[in-house]
């Protein structure tokens, strides 16, 4: 049996905290820490550093009001999907290929168009317009 430390994907995304977030910040804080790992992962460092500094940007405001309901399901519902793609731990240990051009790993563009996905489904507003549109830009099929 699964406890709460001990499950599929545990390592995807932080659910100790998304479960316990009240506040709007503190929703985008967590999606936006999983978009940076996960694209981190597979993604050019030139990408990575993209994406860091609009998911800071996006959280930078933080909005301290008290998240809805609707709001909060939406980021679990968001979460779980992501999780259930994302679900594995890819042995991205060895050193990024020049090769491949400014995406890096092949994987990354469809990390990217998920995480894109994360965003638009469970964020705030203000982490759509900073974190989406950085993310909408560097996965064309789905911006």
């Amino acid at each position: 049996m699964w406890d709460i430390d001990n499950f599929p994907g545990a390592d995807n995304v932080p659910w100790q905290l998304l479960i316990r977030a009240r506040l709007v910040d503190e929703i985008d804080a967590v999606l936006a820490s999983t978009v940076v790992r996960q694209v981190g992962a597979v993604a050019s460092s030139k990408v990575a550093h993209a994406v860091a500094r609009a998911a800071e940007a996006g959280i930078a405001g933080g909005n301290r009001e008290r998240a809805s309901a609707e709001q909060r399901v939406a980021a679990f519902d968001a979460a779980l999907e992501f999780d259930d793609w994302c679900g594995t731990s890819w042995p991205h240990h060895w050193p990024k290929p020049k090769s491949l051009g400014d995406l890096g790993d092949p994987i990354a563009e469809v990390v990217i168009g998920r995480a894109l996905d994360l965003v638009r489904q469970g964020g705030s507003e203000e982490l759509q317009k900073t974190l989406g549109s950085t993310l909408a830009e560097l996965s064309p099929a789905r911006g």
